[in-house]
């Protein structure tokens, strides 16, 4: 039970660490070092977070049991945004000649977050180490990252004009959504730790079904 606590309020703090840098980031966009800087410390900061809630500092500790699926997809979810950022940098600045080379990482950087964010989502849901109803709160962090991904795609194909005009809205939501998967996160998983004190906190055997 102390290992759980330990797991859940370390996997908080980081998310919410990388919540508040990335606040911090987006205040200081005209400094491109201090950008990256701020980037690779809040990918850094998530990827921790989010591999110590996966495999937990004991197998009470993680929000999907240590089973197999649940701990690949997690740490693909932990690793995709550090992995993306320094592919950025090594790549450097792109001319037109290179986009057609880059347009399948483009792709990929699109569809694979959604895809194993969906596949960790659902294992938390399903092994349901965290107490109903905040073990679907991953997949409603991802459906409001995915929603805020597609409104401005949908209003910039249907009105580029209404889509310049709400550029200010659409960057507040996007980052609405960012902190939804941080500090939003980062908040419940510190409450939930302290819940478990009281071993209100019920944990499936290892041997349920998946």
């Amino acid at each position: 039970m102390h290992r759980r606590r330990l797991s859940w309020s370390v996997g908080g703090i980081g998310l919410i660490a990388c919540g508040v840098v990335g606040i911090i980031r987006g205040s200081v966009l005209g400094a491109p070092g201090a950008t990256t800087t701020l980037t690779l410390l809040a990918d850094v900061l998530w990827a921790g977070a989010v591999l110590i809630l996966a495999f937990g500092l004991s197998r009470e500790g993680s929000v999907v049991a240590r089973k197999p699926l649940g701990v690949a997809s997690s740490a693909a979810v932990a690793l995709w945004p550090l992995t993306d950022t320094l592919v950025g940098l090594f790549a450097g600045p792109m001319n037109p000649e290179q986009a057609e080379a880059w347009l399948p990482w483009s792709y990929l950087s699109m569809v694979l977050p959604l895809m194993v964010g969906l596949i960790a989502g659902v294992q938390v849901a399903r092994t349901r180490v965290v107490p109903t109803p905040w073990n679907w709160a991953p997949l409603w962090a991802l459906g409001a990252q995915t929603l805020m991904w597609v409104l401005p795609q949908l209003i910039g194909v249907a009105s580029p004009t209404a889509f310049m005009e709400m550029s200010g809205v659409l960057a507040a939501l996007g980052t609405l959504a960012f902190l939804t998967a941080t500090l939003g996160l980062g908040i419940l998983a510190i409450m939930l730790s302290s819940r478990s004190r009281t071993g209100t906190v019920t944990v499936f055997p290892s041997s349920a079904p998946e």
